[in-house]
């Protein structure tokens, strides 16, 4: 017999001890366990191996378990919770102590793999290595099996029914407890291993190619690759557990390559069968004069048709090898992928091929440019001939009666000029040159929407504005917007091509109006030229009689004086006599004063008061005049 097999039914046959006992250092008693995964329970099974005795109630024994717990009489029965190594030591009443030594190890589950046979067969191998031996569980009601550590850690089951099982593996040590966790991983048994297919091949770069597939758990697969050809296959790598995979040092720029996937039968070890065949495609890109020319080279058995995308957009779907792309622009990057599209679904990508197109025609300049003014300058938005494509704009800036100088530059069809003021009232124009190096002609000019606004002395507001230029076919009309102080639109003035507006239309809720003007293009798609935004804040009035007659006979409106007026938020009325003693205060004007003081009616005379005002735009006032008392005879 191989000293080898010896060997091992040695080690089952220590695994395997029904209940073992083991013995103290100086004989003096045994234990149940002394080595096993934490929480280990260790029971002092005899105290008087050599004597008789002790370790009673007339004589006891003090039990120092050895990991930290109070030493204690008489007990014979401890978990060791942590893993550790431990010395537990009984101490005799006269004759000393003894001990033995407690290894308590981590309680780790042993990792293990499955694998799927035929004829609802499963094969176990166990890649722990931790403990000496590991105990196999079917939960089928069949004997468990127990495998050393290492290479000889493999088992073949076969179930009697097909379908879910658990199958469960704990490790276990030489002269140990069998306490240690179990690892339990859930298991289909099936009746023959099904086909996998090959969903997807995509060339990663030059030198890799990843694959995904549809595969059951458990399967062992065989990758299997042929170059430039699809029938010489040789074996490449093992697929377990794995929906796709990543294959490197290949030569995807010189070759192409055809893989097939084979369902492995590890019991016995055999392919059973093949999925699909999948191929990579070899492409390549030639820069022509406004063409990009593609072709390529893989085995077209299988395949439908070929998508073409350009920069991840589909370009075109075509049945063979060569395409043209003419729809390009000069110094345009474009980026060119091959998708070969088999008949059962199946797709396979390419590696992405990318160039720089050139031309030489001159582009169309900026015709079309939209100004709006805000409190950070003037935003200039414009459009642009989309056949040419800008590397970069130049914005040139010219106040009135001045000359044009550049003001600064962008690659995208938009810029901010912060310094812009409405005294200035610059204009600008929009040049650029393509990525082609071409110059296009000078763009049209560009002259903001500036709005001025006066407040006649009837409160009334007049409103004046700059033409709008920077449409190649003008403006069909500017529409007056009026906001108030919250920003609330109020009121809109459609105006035609006019630059003028005066606006009188009572209000005596609001005394802080915003304008501002838009200009709308007779092109779509243009946007709105906006003006700048003026404030105007109307005059609060202050109105009073100059006499009133507190006497009783009325018109009741002579009974009481008051002072009154528009757009106040806060008012505050005081009047005085000619000694300037305080008649009377209030802070509404719905209340006057009825020419009496503490209830006694006051002299026919001359009174001066002082309004102080708050209107609505927060300003504060104060107003001072007089009025005169008058009774009649």
């Amino acid at each position: 017999m191989d000293i080898r097999i010896n060997a091992w039914i040695f080690l089952f046959a220590g695994l395997h001890t029904a209940v073992a006992q083991y013995v103290s250092q100086g004989g003096r008693f045994e234990v149940d366990n002394r080595k096993g995964c934490a929480a280990l329970a260790v029971t002092i099974t005899n105290t008087n191996l050599i004597t008789s005795g002790y370790c009673t109630g007339l004589n006891p024994c003090e039990m120092n378990w050895g990991d930290g717990t109070p030493v204690q009489t008489n007990v014979f029965s401890h978990t060791y919770n942590q893993p550790g190594t431990y010395t537990l030591t009984i101490l005799y009443q006269t004759i000393g102590p003894d001990q033995i030594v407690i290894t308590v190890t981590p309680n780790q589950p042993p990792a293990f793999e499955l694998y799927t046979c035929n004829g609802n067969q499963v094969q176990v191998r166990v890649t722990d290595t931790a403990y000496d031996a590991y105990i196999i569980n079917y939960n089928d009601a069949s004997p468990e099996v127990q495998v050393p550590k290492g290479s000889m850690a493999v088992n073949n089951h076969t179930f009697a029914s097909p379908g879910a099982k658990n199958i469960s593996v704990r490790g276990k040590d030489v002269n140990a407890a069998d306490n240690c966790m179990a690892a339990t991983q859930p298991f289909t048994a099936l009746p023959a291993l099904p086909t996998p297919a090959v969903t997807e091949l995509r060339v990663t770069g030059s030198t890799g190619i990843d694959q995904d597939f549809t595969a059951a758990p458990n399967v062992l697969y065989r990758l299997e690759i042929a170059t430039n050809n699809n029938a010489t296959f040789q074996f490449m790598q093992n697929v377990y557990n794995q929906s796709s995979v990543s294959l490197s040092g290949l030569r995807t720029d010189d070759n192409y390559y055809c893989f097939r996937l084979g369902s492995f039968d590890r019991c016995a070890n055999n392919v059973t069968s093949y999925s699909n065949t999948i191929c990579s495609a070899d492409m390549d890109l030639t820069l022509l004069s406004l063409e990009n020319s593609l072709t390529w080279a893989t085995h077209p058995a299988g395949i439908s048709n070929y998508t073409i995308e350009r920069n991840n957009t589909v370009l075109a779907v075509v049945g063979s090898s060569p395409f043209s792309d003419t729809d390009v622009t000069c110094k345009t990057g474009y980026c060119y992928q091959l998708i070969s599209n088999y008949a059962n679904g199946s797709r396979s990508i390419s590696a992405i091929k990318c160039g720089v197109a050139f031309s030489s025609a001159v582009p169309s300049p900026v015709v079309n440019t939209t100004a709006q003014i805000s409190e950070n300058g003037v935003e200039l938005v414009w459009l642009q001939d989309p056949a040419f494509i800008p590397q970069e704009y130049s914005i040139l800036k010219k106040p009135a009666g001045g000359n044009y100088s550049l003001l600064g530059s962008t690659t995208t069809p938009t810029f901010t000029d912060n310094s812009f003021t409405i005294v200035e009232a610059s204009c600008y124009r929009i040049d650029y040159r393509d990525v082609c190096g071409n110059s296009a002609a000078p763009g049209s000019d560009v002259c903001p929407v500036v709005l001025q606004a006066t407040l006649n002395p009837d409160n009334s507001i007049q409103l004046n504005w700059s033409a709008y230029t920077g449409w190649q076919n003008g403006v069909n009309h500017y529409r007056v917007n009026k906001y108030n102080q919250t920003g609330v639109l109020l009121q809109t003035f459609n105006n035609g091509l006019s630059t003028t507006v005066t606006d009188n239309t009572p209000d005596p809720d609001n005394q802080v109006y915003r304008y501002e003007v838009r200009a709308i293009a007779n092109d779509a798609g243009l946007g709105e030229a906006i003006s700048n935004t003026v404030e105007v804040i109307k005059e609060p009035k202050l109105f009073y009689p100059t006499a009133f007659t507190p006497d009783g006979q009325g018109p009741a409106e002579n009974e009481v004086f008051r002072v009154f007026g528009q757009y106040f938020a806060a008012f505050e009325l005081r009047i005085f006599n000619r000694w300037g003693e305080l008649m009377f205060v209030t802070n509404s004007t719905d209340m006057g004063w009825d020419g009496r003081y503490q209830g006694r009616e006051q002299p026919e005379g001359t009174y001066a008061f002082v309004a102080r005002i708050t209107d609505l735009a927060g300003r504060t006032f104060t107003r001072s005049g007089s009025v005169v008392l008058l009774r009649k005879k």
